[in-house]
């Protein structure tokens, strides 16, 4: 119950800071594909309307980092690898040459399903996980919570990075200075409800 009174809180005292304030900006959330420390971070943006589920259909965004190192949260880990879809027997991946999203045919050959980050298959394990002599790709998946095994055939040559997935961030902006980070929050790596 504390917990959820803390969060209540701090949303209530972040919405009134906002409201205080003259503030004329938004907040982007995304998949971080690049990350240069003390310069700049580039995101695949969600655009999906719906809550945890997201939707990586290519506009990206670059950011210069916030000027102020309290306003900056952890470093984050790139990746190339947006969305996993065993439905559709499709993975999106970003391409860093084209500056693109590219949605690749693939064969699922495992899905397990309901795997939490604490499962003992997932846990202290280091994705992805490359065999490229069977030609398959292991990942985790948290959004699915599923760990998921698939071929991408002759598509495995591409740098393995890019079967990682990127850290979720969110970056607050001002429309009076394009490209400027404001605030940049690693949501990856935050828990809130770890006090």
């Amino acid at each position: 119950m504390k917990k959820h009174i803390l969060t209540i809180a701090l949303l209530a005292a972040l919405s009134f800071v906002l409201t205080a304030c003259d503030y004329d900006g938004g907040v982007e959330q995304g998949r971080v594909v690049a990350y240069e420390p003390g310069k700049n971070v580039t995101l695949v943006l969600d655009t999906s309307p719906v809550r945890n589920k997201p939707l990586y259909n290519g506009k990206t965004a670059v950011y210069k980092l916030p000027v102020d190192s309290m306003d900056m949260g952890a470093d984050p880990t790139c990746g190339g690898l947006l969305a996993v879809n065993p439905e559709k027997k499709t993975v999106s991946v970003y391409d860093p040459a084209g500056k693109s999203v590219r949605e690749l045919p693939v064969d699922f050959t495992d899905v397990q399903k309901d795997i939490d980050a604490r499962h003992p298959l997932v846990a202290g394990k280091s994705f992805p996980m490359i065999d490229r002599e069977n030609l398959t790709v292991t990942v985790y998946a948290p959004t699915l919570r599923s760990l998921v095994t698939f071929s991408p055939g002759a598509a495995i040559s591409m740098p393995p990075d890019t079967w990682k997935f990127g850290d979720e961030a969110r970056v607050a902006f001002s429309n009076a200075e394009k490209g400027q980070a404001l605030r940049f929050m690693n949501i990856t790596k935050t828990n809130i409800f770890s006090r």
